[in-house]
Formats: C-alpha cells, sequence, structure tokens
C-alpha cells in the first residue's frame, strides 16, 4: 500500500519575499543533499543554510519530506515542460520525434546531474506514497500515448511492458552516461544509438 506521509505544504507562498523564502529553503537542501546525502538533510540544516529561522521552515513546510517532495515536483514538472512539447509535436514523424526526446532528456540529465544525485537516495521514502506515484503516471502516460501513436494498429505487444520497458531503458542509460560526466557532442552521439534501437525494436516510422 502507498506509503502516508504528510507532503502537502502548509501554504503556498504568494508575496515576493516567500517566494524568496521557500526557493532559498529549496536551494539549501538540494546543496546538503548532494554533499551530506541523506544523513545530513535535517530541517534546521536547511534553514541555517537558507538563511532563515527554523519557524520560517515549519510556516511551509510540515517536515522535511514535504520539502524533498516539493523539490521533486519542481523538477519533473520542469522535464516535462521541455520534454512534453518534443512527443506531442504535430506530425507523423515519429522516429524524429523520438530521436529529439531520448537527446533532450540525456541533455536534462547532464545538466542537473547533481541534482539527480541528491534526490537519488534522498527520494527512497517518497518512491512509495500516492503524490510520488502520480508524478511518475503523468509522464509514463505520455510515453504510453505517444508509443501508442507510433506504432499504430501494428502493436501486437502488452503496451504497458513497453512503456515501462522504454522508460527504465532510458532513464538508466543517461543515468549511468551522465554520471560518468558524458556531455556536449559525445552525449548525443551516445544518446542516438539508444534511439535508433527503440526504433527498430517498436517498427517505428
Amino acid at each position: 500500500m502507498p506509503r502516508k506521509i504528510d507532503l502537502a505544504p502548509k501554504k503556498l507562498p504568494r508575496q515576493r519575499r516567500a517566494v524568496a523564502t521557500v526557493e532559498a529553503l529549496a536551494e539549501a537542501a538540494t546543496y546538503i543533499l548532494a554533499r551530506e546525502g541523506l544523513g545530513g538533510f535535517t530541517a534546521n540544516k536547511v534553514a541555517e543554510k537558507a538563511g532563515v529561522n527554523i519557524a520560517s521552515f515549519y510556516q511551509y513546510f510540515p517536515n522535511k519530506e514535504a520539502l524533498l517532495f516539493h523539490i521533486v515536483r519542481q523538477t519533473w514538472e520542469r522535464q516535462l515542460a521541455r520534454l512534453s512539447p518534443i512527443l506531442t509535436r504535430p506530425g507523423e514523424d515519429h522516429a524524429v520525434k523520438l530521436r529529439d526526446f531520448v537527446r533532450e532528456f540525456f541533455l536534462i540529465e547532464a545538466a542537473e546531474v547533481d541534482l539527480r544525485r541528491a534526490l537519488r537516495a534522498a527520494s527512497v521514502d517518497l518512491k512509495e506514497t500516492e503524490e510520488f506515484r502520480a508524478l511518475l503516471a503523468a509522464g509514463a502516460d505520455l510515453t504510453k500515448r505517444f508509443i501508442a501513436e507510433a506504432v499504430g494498429n501494428g502493436h501486437s505487444g502488452n503496451l504497458d511492458f513497453d512503456v515501462r520497458f522504454v522508460v527504465l531503458l532510458t532513464t538508466s542509460f543517461a543515468e549511468r552516461t551522465t554520471d560518468e560526466g558524458t556531455g556536449g557532442a559525445e552525449l548525443i552521439r551516445q544518446a542516438d544509438p539508444l534511439t535508433d534501437m527503440l526504433v527498430a525494436r517498436f517498427n517505428i516510422a
């Protein structure tokens, strides 16, 4: 069953000063996670690093998990905002869309490699929550719609399995490649063979 953790913010920042406070908390949390890991990630340390008092932390977040989920959701939404327009682009050039999508995903992973490393271990407890699963479902639905459209009536396999296959393969390959510090043109050269494999696997034109 999904874990029950209070991940809802206590209130949303509306005034400029409040927005700046929440942003400072998120930046401080990311910094601490990247350098100290989950063991050093406490509300007191985050507030101190952000330059605010602990009362300001709890004014917006009920616990450190809620702040962590805030960072995860912001990251996820930022990525989807860059990736969604590629797969939903009008036209029948599905192979080109997939290549553009994989390239962009690799570039995103490379640009946010430090953040991803910080969140990788920290988000273990979040992965069993309803809120986290809803975030993943949004990306899976986007991929599922694209694959269904790209393969058309010729698809005879298990679409849900194929979506999991594409997501796992793409994310694992991107993480491994960017963790090694690959970037620039070399990153694209490593992304393209993955696209070629997927195009061949699903017979995408």
